[in-house]
């Protein structure tokens, strides 16, 4: 496979893999912490407060997943590069 293409192809990959997962996780965290399913910050007969604290909490769960995904993703294509050069 063409070395370009895999650098473009490997981090889309791991990071739309990463963002099912960690949208998985958090959602499941969520029931485990409060008891209900996560809210629908777009329903307006949801309270405010919880809307917030639901979008906050999967923003940075998921955030944070990505940046570490994309650093492993980062790694590993440098250590294929280096290997290519050899």
């Amino acid at each position: 496979m063409n070395d370009k293409i895999l650098e473009k192809a490997y981090p889309a990959l791991v990071g739309a893999l990463t963002t099912l997962v960690a949208q998985f996780l958090v959602r499941k965290l969520w029931k485990v912490a409060t008891g209900d399913t996560p809210p629908d910050p777009h329903d307006p007969d949801v309270p405010t407060r919880e809307a917030v604290t639901w979008f906050v909490a999967s923003s940075i769960g998921v955030g944070v997943a990505q940046m570490l995904m994309g650093r492993f993703a980062n790694r590993k294509i440098r250590q294929w590069q280096a290997g290519s050069a050899s």
